[in-house]
């Protein structure tokens, strides 16, 4: 729509009605509009005008609308028309179909919603006076339900405050009627369709980057449980070989490596709490015939049963230690000497009661001697080991068998 006004002398005001990236700018050639402007017309006018100067209005004008350029208009699109102006409707519908687009016609708000929903078009052109419903309800309902839908809505002259209202609920842009010149209608539409095209690949490509965080996330859990169930199996195996550095394999006892560590500790706990300490040295009798008789195979049966009864005898609180070949090693914190004496003496009886079998026909029975000890204050670790050692050779020398405490 385009006017002329004579405004006072020498101002003039000529102007026209287009849209320019969803929004309307009355295009101005002026050096003031005159705030006591002679009209009432020219009043509403000066409303109705968006502060910007004639350089930038006509800047982004240029810019959107003289040359779209072929690489601007999608093809193949579903385009719904909404308008009840029969003329206006076959019109635009000619057009857009000559652009190779498809077009489905509506000549009322429920026909449109009927439509809408059935043939889920890209790009709805609706006008916003409509005989049935409002061009704002139907607009609410498609833009409440889908936004991947473009939306351009169509408006008379003077209906500016509806395209308004328009755009505020979801509208993406407006036309005003009549159009002088349908490569504005173009350009809008191919404007909408470009938004669709670009809406649609970032749903599909957020769609592909949830998929693939989904993926990887998995992924990474699944690498997680590994490298868990890998670091468990690792502080395993570490406390394994740990374990094994500190045992001896064949009887599951402590090793003598791990008992002068253990021992020295005991010796300071007893000296700090005044607290009584006692130590159990304990050899196989004749072990090395019995080797030789036997085979070492059957040797070692009765070193791993001696270490079996043994664990089997004593507290937690006390520790066991395969000293040497056959030599074994008890150390009973918070026991006085007479206490590690009886436990010696159960050991012993336990021990001996049980018969081994390393050929057909009766049972072999195997003794062990015992030396039993208490620490005294202010004496060595090594002080208190030789004693019990000694004990120990004192038992065999009293006939093998038996228990010597002092």
């Amino acid at each position: 729509m385009e006017s002329s006004f004579d405004v006072g002398k020498d101002v003039v005001i000529d102007f026209i009605d287009v849209n320019v990236r969803s929004r309307v700018f009355f295009v101005m050639d002026l050096r003031e509009i005159p705030r006591n402007a002679v009209s009432r017309e020219h009043r509403h006018l000066r409303k109705r005008c968006l502060c910007l100067t004639v350089k930038k209005v006509y800047s982004e004008f240029t810019l959107d609308h003289q040359n779209p350029g072929p690489d601007m208009c999608p093809q193949n699109a579903r385009i719904l028309l909404v308008d009840d102006e029969t003329t206006l409707l076959e019109l635009l519908g000619d057009f857009l179909r000559e652009q190779g687009h498809e077009v489905i016609l509506a000549d009322s708000g429920i026909k449109a919603l009927d439509l809408y929903n059935s043939e889920l078009p890209d790009l709805v052109l609706l006008d916003l006076k409509l005989p049935d419903l409002s061009g704002l309800d139907v607009l609410k309902h498609i833009s409440s339900r889908d936004d991947e839908t473009g939306l351009i809505v169509i408006s008379g002259v003077g209906s500016t405050d509806d395209a308004i209202e328009a755009l505020r609920r979801g509208a993406w842009d407006f036309l005003v009627k009549p159009f002088l010149n349908l490569e504005f209608v173009l350009h809008a539409v191919n404007k909408s369709l470009e938004k669709v095209h670009l809406k649609r690949e970032n749903r599909l490509y957020r769609e592909h980057l949830e998929e693939e965080v989904q993926r990887r996330t998995t992924e990474l859990r699944q690498e997680i449980i590994a490298r868990k169930r890998i670091e468990e199996d690792l502080r395993r195996s570490e406390m394994r070989y740990k374990e094994l550095s500190l045992t001896d394999e064949l009887t599951g006892l402590y090793n003598a490596r791990h008992f002068f560590r253990q021992v020295q500790a005991e010796v300071e706990r007893a000296m700090r709490y005044k607290s009584p300490l006692s130590l159990c040295v304990l050899d196989i009798d004749n072990f090395k015939q019995y080797n030789d008789t036997y085979g070492h195979l059957n040797g070692d049966a009765v070193l791993s049963e001696l270490g079996r009864i043994i664990q089997k005898l004593i507290r937690d609180a006390d520790s066991a230690y395969r000293y040497g070949g056959e030599e074994f090693i008890i150390v009973l914190p918070e026991t006085n000497r007479e206490e590690a004496a009886r436990v010696a003496e159960r050991i012993r009886i336990s021990f001996f009661e049980h018969a081994f079998y390393p050929r057909k026909g009766s049972g072999v029975h195997v003794s062990i001697s015992l030396g039993v000890t208490s620490y005294c204050p202010g004496e060595t670790v090594s002080d208190l080991v030789d004693r019990a050692d000694q004990n120990m050779y004192a038992a065999k020398k009293c006939g093998r068998n038996t228990t010597v405490c002092r």
